[in-house]
């Protein structure tokens, strides 16, 4: 095989053009990312943790793809969308009263280790964390791990594939802090 090579002067224009071209074309990809996790964040996990947070089985799911694929890893289980709502509303409900009849104090966060998209598709992976406290004060706090698929559908982004595990309670508090919080 014999391959021809052009050897271009560092100082020519040619150079100077060819870097600059690969410069703007990084800025280019970096942005498109950060346009579109951006876009995530307000069409998917904004809504997402105020329907988790309010107990809105109708919000929650809108966020969802109806192809959605929903592996519950801890319990060995694979869902279709209208198999994981029908499960929401029959628990839902009876959560949302009992932190209103209790008295507690629920949160939920999100935080992210890996965020990669391409203007249709995305994935992502992060922790969760859930926290209670009680109307005396008593702090319960869980840790999951979340690895989702997103797609962009009509212009909006969905989540396609979701699936989490509480990773054996493993994760900790200080690598739910060292991950990266949602952009304000």
């Amino acid at each position: 095989m014999i391959t021809l090579q052009r050897k271009i002067p560092l100082g020519s224009s040619e150079m100077k053009n060819f870097v600059v071209t690969l410069i703007l074309s990084a800025i280019a990809i970096g942005s498109h990312a950060q346009t579109d996790q951006q876009a995530i964040d307000n069409q998917v996990w904004k809504p997402f943790t105020k329907a988790i947070k309010t107990q809105d089985v109708a919000a929650f799911v809108s966020v969802h793809s109806k192809d959605l694929i929903r592996a519950e890893r801890d319990q060995k289980k694979v869902l279709d969308l209208n198999s994981y709502q029908a499960g929401m509303e029959a628990g839902w409900p009876s959560w949302k009263e009992s932190i209103k009849k209790s008295n507690q104090n629920y949160t939920f966060e999100l935080r992210f280790l890996e965020r990669i998209s391409n203007g249709t598709l995305a994935y992502e992976v992060g922790y969760f964390k859930n926290e209670v406290i009680s109307s005396s004060g008593e702090k319960r706090i869980s840790y999951g791990k979340f690895q989702v698929a997103l797609r962009k559908e009509n212009g909006t982004w969905k989540i396609l594939v979701d699936s989490d595990s509480s990773e054996s309670g493993n994760i900790t508090d200080e690598m739910f802090a060292a991950a990266q919080p949602i952009n304000k």
